[in-house]
């Protein structure tokens, strides 16, 4: 809920995070900044030496991710007995079973997965609901800094076909990070990946093999986040 995605940023920031990365919605976004302005009032107001405001960014999926994924089930087979674990279990109260609605609140839901496993009959399920490309492109990329996009082996068109709408808008962006969990076939992947990004083969730090590596662009800096699970 953005109250909370406030406080946390303004913790993480007054913490030293660097970067605060977040889900690409416009109210989350203007959570996370609001909580970012405030670190910057209070940084200034204890005079604090070489305070430099964070990076903003938001994540997007190409393909399958578990980042982007909301809880569901019928509350109509849940037996009457239950207990409802999942109600009890949720940290934001996006479980209910009251008298005028029943199941999963979506905008209330980020995906925790805190519920699956407590239900006494495994009626939960998770599924994935990404922000739309376009609505990233056009209403969220030119707020924030940087922006990272989840992939997985293999999916090449499902990454191609996104990055051709998010590439006019990334012009302005501080760094590109690339999240793909470690698997067969990676370096390849990443190496395609490359290609379509159209990231200049001279660039230093070329080598795909290591964890995250930066390589410099026209504009920005990609990172290739291989840190083995989502």
């Amino acid at each position: 809920a953005p109250p909370e995605v406030r406080t946390l940023t303004l913790t993480y920031v007054l913490a030293g995070a660097d970067c605060i990365d977040v889900a690409a919605d416009p109210a989350v976004i203007a959570a996370a900044k609001s909580g970012l302005d405030a670190a910057e009032r209070i940084a200034k107001a204890d005079q604090r030496s070489g305070y430099r405001r964070p990076w903003l960014m938001v994540s997007v999926s190409a393909g399958e991710d578990p980042h982007f994924r909301k809880a569901e089930f019928d509350p109509a087979i849940c037996p009457k007995d239950c207990p409802h674990p999942c109600e009890k279990i949720c940290p934001v109260e996006a479980v209910e079973f009251a008298a005028d609605f029943a199941g999963v609140r979506r905008d209330r839901c980020y995906g925790c997965g805190r519920c699956l496993p407590v239900c006494p009959w495994g009626l939960i399920a998770a599924h994935s609901y990404p922000t739309p490309i376009d609505a990233v492109a056009q209403q969220v990329l030119s707020q924030v800094d940087a922006l990272e996009i989840h992939t997985h082996v293999g999916e090449h068109a499902a990454f191609k076909d996104p990055w051709q709408t998010l590439q006019p808008w990334v012009g302005n962006l501080q760094i590109i990070s690339i999240s793909c969990p470690d698997g067969e076939g990676l370096i390849n992947y990443l190496k395609d990946l490359q290609q379509i990004m159209k990231v200049p083969e001279s660039a230093p730090g070329k080598d795909l093999k290591a964890s995250a590596i930066a390589l410099k662009t026209k504009s920005h800096h990609v990172i290739w986040q291989t840190d083995g699970r989502p």
